[in-house]
């Protein structure tokens, strides 16, 4: 080990009461202090927002921290939420490199029915995960599941640490249903691991079938909790999906409720922009005629209901566009009078939106007697926007500023009024000084795919290296296969990945060594000017006065690009480069974590490549 590396560690002692669960031989800076407060959160029932740069540890940190009181208390639990299935498989991969766990701590990742069905099914089905759920369950009663069988359900023994490959390996030996087994493992599972809807929503979290007032949570990634809250929140309809209503109630007989559809297309028809709805005016629309709005919803989604389980029986995708439609109009009863949601038109769809996921998020974090937030982008304002009445906040940073280069462009910018083609060229020019100069992995995140659309306009398709270019439309396994190549290729003579915050490899990949030293940040990932980001903006500033435009949109906008900017570095002995073209983050510099502040600013593009070269020689 490099003697510049050995001063970011602190060396075990014999005696140190948390050497068991922690498997190096030595912890990088910082983490011991991180163990010690996550104990203490625990101790003291709290919550805690921690915030670490990449490739600091913060899955093993956890679960050092955590593991002594599973081994303690028997009633206690450890419930670790992620986004997706592959940080699922992180944290099974981090525990199985701690030895002699004991008994007493068994592990199990639960994910979707549909993710672990080993029955052959169509594959459109099961990426519609209600209905497939829907016939599963009717398949289960008529007995024509072939992998249901509660005998051997009921007998399978599943490895202490169990993961989804696991899982998978245990049932297919036996012929049994892996999300069965899994579902009966979880009761008696002291560390369960599973996506964040498995707490996010009530009817999902049933399945968990497990007390955990004495229980700890821990929550992965935590800046996307807030958004992810709000999207499961969302209810649509579209003029397509109400007019195929309109059929299903013929085929039904039900013909006497095609009055509510009439009503609702004229308001949907109005026009392609977004407009707000007054939700008031709508129930009272619709209680002129039926009485009670919710008795309403309550009829269509019992009919619905009907039709799915009947279409289910016969063995066809049971989805109920009547069922949908109730479903809408509980949503839009349930929230009459809280300014949280609003009602909007435009483009042939109508939908309820919500702007505030604080209400939802406090509901799950007041399960559990502990909490640990954390991510790499996150800082103390987390807590009051998911709505904590009380926390602590912790940054680590365990980097040397001499192995990261941050770059500030000022005099370039993807503002909305700037977005002009001789903007778009001027940013080519230093994305391409530094691509055709550097043989190295570079990742261009840009705010948006309109401005991802308005660099390839200016040429940047031009560069002369192998370039990858993420598309809107692209299928996940088409997504993998451009990053794979260009990781590839990255370390053959570099390459280019051209993708936006928030996308595929912006978030939750990695890249280590050389697969992506450069990360240039083609502006700030900005919700685009609308009536939509309008009334949020309207309802936070109610909330938080004059702080609420940071709340609206900053801060999820900066946690984004900030996930991008972190690609560069996934571990103790990465060396990167981040680069932001926007003078804008001029502005944000507070927000940003430190270790990625930018601490040199470049006007011209040879003075950038200059930078780069010396930096990376």
């Amino acid at each position: 080990m490099k003697s510049g590396l050995r001063r970011r560690y602190q060396k075990l002692s014999i005696n140190n009461e948390y050497r068991k669960y922690f498997p190096y031989k030595e912890y990088r800076h910082g983490q011991l202090e991180a163990i010690r407060e996550i104990t203490e959160i625990i101790t003291l029932k709290e919550h805690l927002i921690l915030r670490a740069p990449s490739g600091f540890g913060k899955t093993i940190t956890v679960l050092t921290a955590t593991l002594p009181t599973l081994e303690r208390e028997s009633d206690s639990k450890l419930v670790w939420l992620c986004r997706t299935n592959r940080e699922n498989n992180r944290v099974i991969e981090e525990l199985k490199k701690i030895d002699n766990i004991p008994d007493n701590i068994n592990a199990i990742v639960i994910e979707a029915r549909a993710k672990l069905c080993i029955k052959d099914v169509d594959r459109e089905l099961k990426k519609d995960h209600e209905a497939f759920s829907i016939l599963c369950s009717e398949m289960k009663k008529q007995g024509k599941c072939e992998y249901y069988n509660k005998l051997i359900i009921e007998s399978i023994k599943l490895p202490q640490i169990c993961g989804v490959k696991e899982l998978r390996e245990v049932c297919e030996k036996s012929d049994v249903c892996p999300y069965e087994v899994a579902k009966k493992g979880v009761p008696n599972a002291r560390l369960i691991i599973a996506n964040y809807n498995y707490i996010l929503m009530p009817q999902i979290l049933k399945t968990l079938n497990t007390k955990l007032d004495n229980s700890i949570l821990v929550v992965d990634e935590a800046h996307n909790l807030p958004e992810i809250a709000t999207e499961i929140e969302m209810e649509k309809i579209t003029l397509r999906g109400l007019n195929e209503t309109s059929s299903e109630m013929m085929r039904e007989g039900i013909e006497e409720y095609k009055w509510i559809i009439d009503e609702i297309i004229k308001i949907v028809e109005k026009g392609e922009e977004d407009k707000v709805v007054d939700k008031i005016y709508l129930k009272n629309i619709l209680e002129e005629k039926c009485g009670s709005l919710s008795q309403l919803a309550s009829i269509l989604i019992g009919i619905g209901n009907n039709v799915r389980r009947r279409i289910a029986r016969n063995g066809g995708k049971p989805v109920s566009h009547i069922h949908h439609l109730g479903r809408f109009l509980m949503k839009l009863h349930e929230t009459l009078g809280r300014d949280e949601y609003v009602l909007f038109s435009g483009n042939g769809e109508m939908w309820i939106e919500c702007f505030d996921p604080s209400n939802i998020i406090k509901r799950v974090y007041k399960m559990f007697k502990a909490t640990i937030s954390m991510s790499g982008t996150i800082n103390e304002n987390y807590g009051e926007l998911v709505g904590l009445e009380s926390y602590k906040y912790r940054e680590v940073n365990y980097l040397e500023k001499r192995n990261i280069l941050s770059i500030l462009v000022p005099n370039v910018t993807t503002d909305y009024e700037m977005r002009k083609p001789e903007m778009y060229q001027k940013i080519c020019e230093y994305i391409s000084i530094v691509a055709e100069n550097i043989n190295t992995g570079i990742g261009v995140f840009t705010a948006s795919y309109e401005v991802l659309e308005g660099i390839l306009n200016a040429g940047i398709r031009n560069i002369r290296k192998p370039i990858y270019i993420e598309n809107r439309n692209d299928s996940p396994k088409l997504n993998e296969w451009k990053i794979e190549e260009y990781k590839r290729m990255a370390k053959t003579g570099g390459a280019v990945y051209v993708g936006v915050c928030g996308g595929r490899a912006s978030e939750g990949e990695d890249f280590p060594g050389s697969e992506m030293d450069i990360a240039l940040l083609v502006g700030i990932p900005f919700p685009e000017p609308s009536i939509r980001m309008q009334k949020r903006n309207e309802y936070y500033e109610k909330r938080f006065g004059e702080n609420g435009i940071l709340y609206s949109y900053i801060l999820s906008a900066i946690w984004k690009a900030s996930q991008a900017a972190g690609r560069v570095i996934r571990g103790p002995e990465d060396k990167g480069a981040i680069v932001y073209l926007d003078e804008r983050y001029r502005r944000y510099i507070k927000l940003l974590p430190e270790w990625l502040k930018p601490r040199k600013v470049i006007k011209e593009p040879e003075q950038l490549k200059e930078e780069l070269t010396l930096f990376f020689t």
